[in-house]
């Protein structure tokens, strides 16, 4: 009879508990206040983070390496030759391809007619291999393409806060961005 009332006694009091399944986490990162240093390549300069290096793939293109970060930000220099009209093209078509899997693209744009420099943005929302993307002109002989990739499986909101870090970057280097003739 104890048994029994240690057993019904246990029942009652012991399901008002549930157990949930516990959610995925993810590293919350601390990031220091980006400086800024001026970096000449080429025949343009712009501010780059210090904290980040800069390698040198041939004359005109380069890649700037967030270490810390695992993820670099690819140039691509290209000189127009009558065919901006084609390499926009090429851009779009790229555009297009690493779009295959965002949930969203938002764009952006700049422009600063005193020095010639007219950019276009595209933040992809979603697991893409490339998660900003851009190219920066004078839209007569200069043309520069960028691209920014994780050393990592894509995961849009693990990634979320290094996007967020590497854009103001980004913003940074267009906003600087000058043509040396």
């Amino acid at each position: 009879m104890r048994v029994l009332l240690v057993i019904v006694f246990s029942l009652l009091f012991s399901c008002d508990n549930q157990s949930l399944p516990k959610q995925k986490g993810y590293f919350a990162p601390e990031f220091s206040y980006p400086k800024y240093g001026n970096q000449s390549i080429c025949n343009f300069k712009f501010f780059r983070n210090i904290e980040t290096s800069m390698i040198k793939v041939d004359e005109c293109n380069l890649e700037i390496d967030y270490k810390k970060l695992d993820a670099k930000i690819y140039f691509n220099k290209i000189n127009l030759n009558n065919n901006f009209g084609e390499l926009s093209s090429k851009f779009e078509e790229r555009i297009f391809n690493n779009s295959e899997y965002a949930d969203q693209i938002l764009t952006s744009e700049y422009s600063d007619i005193d020095r010639d420099i007219y950019s276009k943005i595209y933040f992809f929302v979603g697991d893409t291999p490339s998660n900003i993307q851009f190219y920066i002109t004078d839209s007569l002989t200069n043309y520069i393409s960028a691209s920014l990739y994780f050393n990592s499986k894509p995961n849009y909101d693990s990634l979320l806060p290094y996007i967020h870090y590497i854009r103001s970057d980004i913003k940074k280097i267009i906003e600087s961005f000058v043509w040396i003739n």
